[in-house]
């Protein structure tokens, strides 16, 4: 944990941090003004979705993004611009992941404390993948507290095994964009391409949405996870969904329960 804290101190400031191991960049001043004046008026709303491979954490985080008025922001898709844009950590990553080497938490928590910061998220955001593990958890925690804020709901999306391999087992992806579609409750127009007129990439199923290889990526989340769902404790909202649920009911499911939670 020591040497994690220690990586984060390039990415905070001193004069917003009261935890003493934590020096940091200055931030900007648009963020500065959000979080000592907007967010002392209206506290910010912060979501986390966790979530196996194909649990849906993706489809939710987009659902309520647009009801809530929050942003989106996926640990995939922050990693991919990252490396898209050639930054030095981005071509780090891009050689971690090119080894199949574990990404640090420090690297994932460093990039979400930037993108927080930006001017779209004065609102709060909704966190997909974030945090993976329990040090993740613990440092997400540290950083909020830090503006003095915090996790206001936690949200656990929880197959079985048998809906995960209908749902993984008939998945395509879209190369350029990263859409999902599924062979039977969800296909492309046209077969092998991406439905977005500005994209129109090509789709593919990936190497690992085999049922032998999905309930391998499960058990492994599910060791991973549990000390996460854990962290959360009595507050986290728990929906499984089937085979025959259906992308609106678990959203209905959901934010019946967040509003619920709210009124308490």
């Amino acid at each position: 944990m020591a040497s994690t804290l220690a990586a984060l101190r390039h990415f905070r400031r001193h004069e917003s941090v009261k935890h003493p191991n934590i020096p940091a960049l200055p931030e900007s001043w648009s963020f500065w003004w959000t979080r000592n004046v907007l967010w002392r008026l209206r506290k910010p709303t912060f979501i986390v979705l966790l979530g196996g491979p194909g649990a849906g954490k993706g489809t939710l985080a987009k659902q309520l993004s647009k009801k809530l008025g929050l942003a989106h922001l996926s640990t995939g898709d922050m990693l991919r611009r990252e490396v898209a844009n050639k930054t030095e950590l981005g071509l780090s990553i891009q050689e971690k992941l090119a080894s199949g080497a574990l990404l640090d938490d420090s690297i994932v928590l460093a990039l979400l404390h930037r993108e927080l910061q930006q001017p779209a998220r004065k609102r709060g955001a909704i966190l997909d993948g974030i945090p993976r593990t329990l040090p993740q958890a613990q440092l997400l925690d540290q950083l909020l507290a830090a503006w003095r804020v915090k996790v206001d709901f936690a949200v656990s999306l929880e197959p079985g095994v048998d809906t995960l391999i209908y749902r993984l087992s008939n998945r395509l992806t879209c190369k350029k964009c990263g859409r999902t579609y599924h062979l039977v409750s969800k296909p492309p127009h046209v077969a092998g391409i991406c439905d977005d007129e500005a994209c129109l990439g090509a789709l593919y199923q990936r190497p690992d949405d085999t049922p032998d290889a999905i309930t391998e990526r499960l058990s492994a989340y599910e060791r991973e996870s549990t000390p996460i769902r854990e962290h959360y404790g009595r507050g986290l909202i728990v929906v499984k969904p089937t085979k025959e649920t259906t992308e609106d009911q678990v959203f209905s499911e959901v934010t019946t329960a967040l509003w619920a939670k709210r009124s308490t």
